[in-house]
């Protein structure tokens, strides 16, 4: 029986992903009896099912799942390797994926990544715009390799570095009653029509669990992803919405923000990235140079 290698991985995390041996071959353009033989192969070397085969799709088993991960794991360390050898000796090439929050001033991250590209000008990026809860999902899942979101996370599997801490406040449209307002309490938004951002949010989190302290739940008119459709709305004054500062300066459409200070709400940005996995030499250099700016 032959050893298995990085070919039986790659053979297994593909029928995994594809929900189907014939879905796999077919992406790997190699034949289904090649892809089943080797799934056998590997599971008699084992000495374990990967797979329950009693139902219509593949199922793992627990070894199964274990395998995954593992092959997930010295799969990427594989495809990272040419890489990082070339890296260590002066030839930096390499592409790094960054999820990050629609809701920010993009403005800091845009200067990070001009002073790394003229020390590294063959690094590429990709950048990934989602809500806190898919960036940590999508990390978790090896589909970006660096992440921005608000602190803090939800599971003890990520490390994290603070580079952004600043308050919320209310923005509306100068026609609203509280545009003449310094400072409200949270309270005065009790029958206000709310303008919030998608379930997965962290965000929405901060604002529903301040508002449940201060007695009432938010009426919520309107949920989007983009903070530029909540600009237009407010324009539209359709209702209020809350902010971090730093999105609020940034809204075109005319708006006046308005301090919050009964309670005080704060949130923190901060760059995530997985505890206890690979990270390729690149990535290390651009999360070293992240740091070293806010440090």
């Amino acid at each position: 029986m032959t050893s298995m290698d990085i070919k039986h991985m790659r053979y297994f995390t593909a029928i995994v992903k594809h929900g189907s041996m014939t879905e796999a071959a077919n992406q790997l353009y190699i034949s289904q009896p090649t892809i089943s033989k080797a799934i056998n192969d590997v599971e008699a070397e084992l000495g374990v099912r990967l797979f329950n085969r009693n139902r219509k799709q593949f199922e793992l088993t627990d070894a199964g799942q274990m395998f995954y991960d593992q092959s997930e794991e010295i799969l990427r360390m594989h495809e990272a390797l040419a890489y990082d050898l070339k890296n260590m000796v002066g030839v930096q090439h390499g592409h790094i994926r960054i999820g990050l929050p629609p809701i920010m001033d993009v403005s800091p991250l845009m200067a990070i990544m001009k002073t790394f590209h003229d020390k590294y000008p063959k690094i590429t990026y990709q950048l990934i715009e989602s809500g806190s809860g898919t960036i940590e999902q999508r990390l978790r899942q090896y589909d970006i390799d660096i992440g921005i979101t608000v602190l803090p996370t939800e599971g003890a599997d990520f490390d994290s570095f603070t580079f952004l801490s600043e308050t919320l406040c209310l923005v509306v449209h100068p026609n609203h009653p509280l545009a003449e307002s310094r400072t409200i309490g949270l309270d005065a938004l009790r029958d206000a029509d709310f303008i919030m951002f998608n379930e997965d949010f962290y965000l929405n989190e901060i604002i529903n669990s301040a508002c449940k302290n201060a007695g009432f739940t938010p009426k919520v008119i309107a949920k989007t992803s983009q903070w530029h459709f909540i600009e237009e709305m407010i324009q539209s004054e359709l209702g209020v919405c809350i902010l971090p500062e730093s999105v609020a300066r940034l809204l075109g459409a005319p708006s006046v923000a308005v301090e919050i200070t009964e309670p005080v709400m704060r949130w923190r940005l901060g760059i995530v990235w997985n505890r206890d996995r690979y990270m390729n030499f690149i990535t290390k250099e651009w999360l070293k140079h992240f740091q070293e700016t806010f440090a």
